[in-house]
């Protein structure tokens, strides 16, 4: 029988640095990262954030004209961005249900990485049920794995909650990521994400009684030899 898992650790500050958020759907960096993105920005901290797909597949009922969807759900992405003080968004836009974890999407996250040389980033957890964020998740270890520079990496919970290994208390911050997520007019009218999003952040409040929202964190930054050994691993087999 192993040992009980420690408990994460509590940041009073998120680390330092340069940031980028990479968001498979444009609303995912609200849902899983928005409040510590804020805390960022109050440190006086560069947030970007990269959404990868288009969410084209984002209105199954056809709700909303086809012809402006993307560019609608664009729009809710920078009005998002402008509520919580980061910078415009980039969007890749790949397919809405489309993403592989293959050469091809780590090829493109990676260019993003190197342009823009975050110390800082975000990203889905490989455990996620939903198949881009999974693939974002995988495609982004793989990039980052591939860097000629350090960079930490956290994986952030959207669908499927974390074994998290840090976390902070983001209600100083919580009702600019609620309004945040109220951009979302396109994806609110399918699901209550607000309702899911605070009780998330409730039930992480588990770890610090004293908050009333919390975000939870699993880091997944390779220890720096393995780095190495990753980096020399993949560049023969790419």
């Amino acid at each position: 029988m192993t040992g009980a898992l420690p408990y994460p650790r509590t940041w009073t500050a998120p680390p330092p640095g340069r940031v980028l958020i990479l968001a498979p759907h444009p609303d995912d960096e609200v849902i899983g990262c928005g409040g510590v993105a804020a805390l960022h920005r109050r440190q006086g901290d560069e947030v970007h954030v990269v959404v990868v797909t288009d969410g084209d597949a984002g209105d199954p009922d056809g709700r909303y004209p086809a012809a402006g969807y993307v560019e609608l759900r664009r729009d809710e992405c920078r009005r998002a961005a402008r509520e919580l003080a980061l910078a415009p968004p980039l969007f890749l836009g790949f397919g809405d249900r489309t993403l592989a974890p293959g050469a091809r999407l780590a090829g493109a996250l990676r260019e993003v990485l190197e342009r823009s040389r975050p110390e800082v980033v975000y990203h889905p957890a490989t455990t996620e049920m939903h198949p881009d964020h999974h693939a974002t998740a995988v495609a982004a270890l793989t990039a980052a794995a591939r860097l000629p520079f350090t960079v930490r990496t956290f994986a952030y919970e959207i669908w499927t909650p974390v074994v998290p290994t840090h976390v902070i208390d983001v209600s100083a911050v919580w009702e600019a990521k609620r309004a945040a997520l109220a951009h979302y007019a396109s994806q609110l009218a399918y699901n209550d994400y607000q309702r899911a999003m605070a009780g998330l952040a409730a039930y992480r409040a588990i770890f610090l009684p004293a908050a009333s929202h919390v975000e939870a964190f699993a880091e997944t930054t390779p220890p720096r030899g393995l780095r190495t050994r990753l980096r020399h691993a993949l560049g023969r087999t790419s």
